[in-house]
């Protein structure tokens, strides 16, 4: 599935398996975020991907200068909040929180099965740490999809082949849900400005360019571009045998503290 890009994006690490986290009674992993391997990485203070027991709830808790986006895999995830808003997040779903100044909120799956999703952490510029917050909230059939040559692509947020996803994010950000079918082989086109990362839900195949190898639970961070000027792609095989397609989320935006200084 080709698009019209410039330049092959490189990987600059390749992560051990990650596991999940201990102690917390859930089977979540931390993908970024201090005591993953990747402290951060401008503009994405945090990445979870989360599975949540039934039993398992987040009280009411506050955020303040960020922007949260959550991503629905598998269950659902109810929200509720200080502001008034309250939503149920499924499978394709997606929810986003500009918590700005701040509010609080709460979270517990519903249906009386393991929530499985991506809760994404956005640092926002200091002049917008103090926005009033906001929330929005689009059903899986609000979610574009791409489909061609054995490659589907949800766009979550940004654009990808000519279909723009309708979240509203404060920093440019691209995020989207992609799976190659054995043998398949797409490039993706990455904003050369952007910063980001890939992390794999299941599956294995080759990614950038050079070629690295990688599967199920592994996060990849994006090297620079070789042209800051132009539209970098970003090249990905999946492996061709063993029937399991290739599965990944692709993140990336524009640096905050970089452009600023």
């Amino acid at each position: 599935m080709a698009q019209a890009a410039v330049g092959g994006r490189a990987i600059e690490s390749v992560s051990a398996p990650l596991r999940s986290m201990p102690g917390t009674g859930m089977g979540s992993r931390l993908v970024l975020g201090q005591g993953s391997g990747q402290d951060a990485l401008d503009p994405f203070l945090a990445l979870m991907h989360d599975d949540v027991p039934p039993h398992v709830m987040f009280p009411t808790h506050p955020h303040r200068g960020v922007e949260i986006i959550t991503y629905g895999v598998g269950g659902a995830l109810y929200h509720e909040d200080t502001l008034g808003n309250s939503g149920t997040v499924v499978a394709g779903g997606v929810e986003r929180n500009l918590f700005g100044r701040g509010f609080a909120h709460s979270e517990q799956p519903v249906g009386g099965e393991h929530y499985l999703g991506f809760q994404l952490f956005i640092l926002l510029s200091p002049e917008d740490r103090e926005m009033e917050p906001s929330f929005q909230l689009l059903a899986p059939e609000d979610v574009p999809e791409v489909t061609q040559d054995g490659v589907n692509v949800r766009v979550i947020a940004g654009e990808y082949g000519g279909k723009a996803s309708p979240l509203v994010l404060r920093n440019p950000t691209l995020y989207l849900d992609v799976v190659l079918q054995p043998g398949a082989e797409a490039s993706l086109p990455v904003p050369s400005d952007y910063r980001g990362l890939l992390y794999v839900l299941g599956g294995s195949g080759r990614f950038g360019t050079p070629a690295q190898r990688a599967g199920a639970n592994q996060r990849l961070v994006l090297g620079p571009a070789a042209d800051a000027q132009s539209t970098s792609a970003l090249h990905v095989q999946a492996d061709p045998g063993g029937g399991t397609p290739l599965r990944f989320v692709l993140i990336s935006g524009r640096p905050i503290f970089e452009r600023r200084s």
